[in-house]
């Protein structure tokens, strides 16, 4: 059995225990570069390395959830590839983001709990609708089709049109 020793000095790891901590706070953006992709077949593995730790990052992606797709996807339209193209990540460059518990993509922001702007969310909540609508029944997804090619006037009259009804519907029920 073979035993592996280090030649480091308590000192130096000591140092290197301190900057990873000062580099751990909450909010913290460093750049990492993808050291390793794996691609099963329910999830994929990233591994994000640092200059500055010895250990690189691990992140899963489950390939069943929507959310973590759309993650994905994200991470891999910052770097000019396309979903598919996912296992050519490795070598890259990414910036990750530290939440107060672990490193995640910042480009993947909009898509993590808490993370991105109200702006981004929404659009990211609309797009993980609209990728789960696209599975429901024709009648459903005709719909989301019409819904989808309004235009801005089109839209802005329908939100009109439903306030208004809900206006009567509350009127409706307090005079009832």
């Amino acid at each position: 059995m073979s035993e592996t020793t280090t030649t480091e000095s308590p000192q130096a790891t000591e140092y290197g225990h301190l900057c990873r901590k000062r580099k751990e706070t909450e909010g913290t953006v460093e750049l990492a570069e993808v050291a390793d992709v794996w691609v099963g077949e329910h999830e994929v593995v990233c591994q994000f390395a640092f200059e500055w730790a010895s250990e690189p990052v691990r992140r899963a992606y489950d390939l069943d959830d929507e959310r973590d797709i759309a993650k994905l996807e994200a991470v891999c339209e910052a770097n000019g590839l396309k979903f598919e193209q996912v296992a050519h990540l490795e070598g890259s460059l990414v910036e990750l983001r530290y939440t107060g518990s672990q490193w995640d993509p910042t480009a993947a922001a909009a898509y993590t709990d808490g993370d991105g702007t109200l702006v981004e969310t929404f659009r990211a909540e609309c797009h993980l609708l609209a990728r789960e609508l696209a599975t429901a029944p024709a009648v459903v997804r005709h719909g989301v089709a019409r819904v989808r090619s309004l235009t801005t006037t089109q839209t802005i009259i329908g939100v009109v049109l439903v306030k208004k009804l809900i206006v009567l519907g509350l009127l409706a029920y307090v005079m009832l």
